[in-house]
């Protein structure tokens, strides 16, 4: 047992320290990374190793029946809420691309027996490309390139849409994430004026509602009309689930999603985060009611 403490301490460890290397940070962002948890469960993992070998005996066999109870069942229960939203977490709503693009061409066929007036509205796609990080030297992960990759292919097989790209400035890092988002899809052939870059939203929610409003007062369109559009968030596969969820809860009728692939490397780390942030989503909701529709 001691073997297998220490082993998995120092493998949590060095998975830690592999995943700042992979996406270096400034010293506070990497000293406050969700990431570290892993290097705190791997410290308590070798110090529990330590303790048995000093002792002769576990930790574990030292506290009394009754606590070791109360542990067990909490941990059971965090376990079973885990295994319930991982569920959802693994079960979003996701883009039939052959359908879409049956359902834009006929679209397209309409707007152009409407007046000018109402041939952008019409038949047109709204798409968010949410944020997924960006490092201190202003260069993006693998992840949050495969999403802006997911984004550029989509867009070319339905120039009737229309892009957001979402990501401000995150807590001790230099640089916005949107306008590196929208270097990017330039790159893989997206035209510039089918791109809207919304560099103040820190988090999903903001990425919606400050992405619906943009698009409103660039196209003059009211929320409602955005709201009642087909619309497309473009993210880690792992984080559509909530990002639809909350796209609902603000309002959005006709949403769905294109998932990016997500590196073997970092499935651990971003489940793991993606779990604890729908939980903490879900108590918001019962506990709040927030968030709440647009107007």
């Amino acid at each position: 047992m001691f073997a297998v403490e220490f082993v998995l301490g120092n493998l949590f460890i060095i998975y830690t320290v592999i995943l700042h290397i992979l996406s270096p940070g400034t010293f506070l962002d990497i000293l406050t990374s969700f990431s570290n948890i892993w290097a705190v469960s791997g410290i308590c993992l070798i110090v529990f190793s330590v303790y048995r070998i000093k002792h002769g005996y576990s930790f574990w066999s030292r506290i009394q029946k009754k606590w070791k109870r109360v542990i067990v069942g909490f941990a059971g229960v965090c376990g079973l809420i885990a295994a319930i939203n991982l569920f959802f977490i693994l079960t979003p709503k996701i883009l039939h691309q052959e359908k879409i693009d049956s359902q834009s061409q006929i679209e397209s066929e309409m707007v152009s027996e409407k007046n000018p007036d109402e041939a952008f509205f019409s038949g047109r796609t709204f798409v968010f490309l949410l944020g997924g990080g960006i490092d201190k030297n202003g260069k993006l992960p693998n992840p949050v390139l495969w999403r802006i990759q997911k984004a550029a292919d989509y867009m070319k097989q339905n120039p009737e849409a229309v892009c957001v790209v979402t990501g401000g400035t995150l807590k001790w890092l230099p640089y916005p994430e949107a306008p590196e988002l929208k270097r990017q899809l330039v790159r893989r052939g997206i035209s510039e004026d089918r791109i809207l870059v919304e560099d103040q939203a820190q988090d999903t929610i903001e990425n919606l509602q400050l992405g619906v409003k943009l698009f409103s007062e660039t196209y003059g369109l009211e929320i409602k009309d955005i709201l009642e559009s087909p619309v497309i968030l473009v993210s880690s596969r792992y984080h559509l689930r909530r990002a639809q969820r909350l796209a609902r809860r603000i309002g959005f009728e006709k949403v769905t999603g294109l998932g990016a692939r997500t590196p073997v490397f970092h499935i651990p780390m971003s489940y793991l985060r993606e779990i604890c942030a729908y939980v903490k989503l879900n108590a918001r909701i019962l506990l709040t009611g927030k968030p709440v529709r647009l107007e």
